[in-house]
């Protein structure tokens, strides 16, 4: 029998393809990646990092005190405010890129303040089962690159190979697993309702994953009234 979490991920299969394989990560693999387009990727995702740790935090405030509540602080603490931002302006040093690394909400691309505000929006609103599912796709970061690249040598700069480890770290996968913990939990504890209500939470995750290395890959990154006729 399938557990929850397994049953989210049978149902999402052909996103969740597309967000293992998608073309900005085969590249990578392949030592075929453009600059600009992993330049692309670190930039955009700045300002969402911020949104995404402020939905681990409202989910602390809806769950204190439990073992994902710990795991969610270890992340705030560790991975973001010591170094997840500084580690992206340290990958644009290294690559020699002189563009500003923003963090405020105006520097946010289409995509991502979509899925930003996907996450956020549930950690306002969804309970700790809910926040759980949205934020599980972004945390398998930990499998789609961090153990995709695991012990492997990533052909191009050397700020690929740099950025692909921080996702070898222990805390995130911890997170991951903290995560799925939760979702199995609230499965057994809802009603059908509630277990379709967590997982479109986690497909649109996974949707948004997809959309922000679409942009990164198509250098798609634009606001429909600010591109050139």
């Amino acid at each position: 029998m399938l557990s929850f979490v397994e049953e989210c991920y049978q149902r999402a299969a052909d996103v969740w393809h597309a967000y293992r394989h998608h073309p900005w990560i085969e590249a990578m693999a392949a030592g075929e990646l453009p600059v600009e387009k992993f330049v692309s990727f670190q930039v955009n995702d700045a300002p969402y990092i911020v949104d995404l740790h402020r939905s681990l935090a409202l989910g602390v405030a809806k769950a204190p005190g439990t073992p994902w509540a710990k795991a969610a602080t270890t992340v705030l603490d560790d991975v973001w405010l010591l170094n997840e931002i500084e580690a992206k302006r340290e990958l644009l040093r290294d690559l020699g890129v002189e563009q500003e690394l923003r963090t405020d909400r105006g520097s946010y691309i289409p995509a991502r303040e979509a899925y930003a505000n996907h996450l956020v929006r549930t950690a306002l609103e969804g309970d700790i089962g809910q926040i759980a599912s949205a934020l599980l796709p972004c945390a398998m970061f930990s499998q789609v690159i961090g153990q995709r690249f695991r012990d492997v040598r990533v052909d191009g700069p050397p700020a690929y190979q740099k950025w692909a480890d921080i996702y070898v770290q222990r805390a995130v996968y911890r997170m991951a697993e903290a995560h799925a913990e939760v979702m199995e939990e609230q499965a057994v504890r809802t009603d059908d309702a509630g277990r379709e209500h967590m997982y479109l939470c986690y497909l649109r995750s996974v949707q948004h994953q997809v959309d922000v290395f679409d942009a990164a890959w198509k250098l798609d990154v634009a606001w429909p009234g600010s591109r050139d006729a």
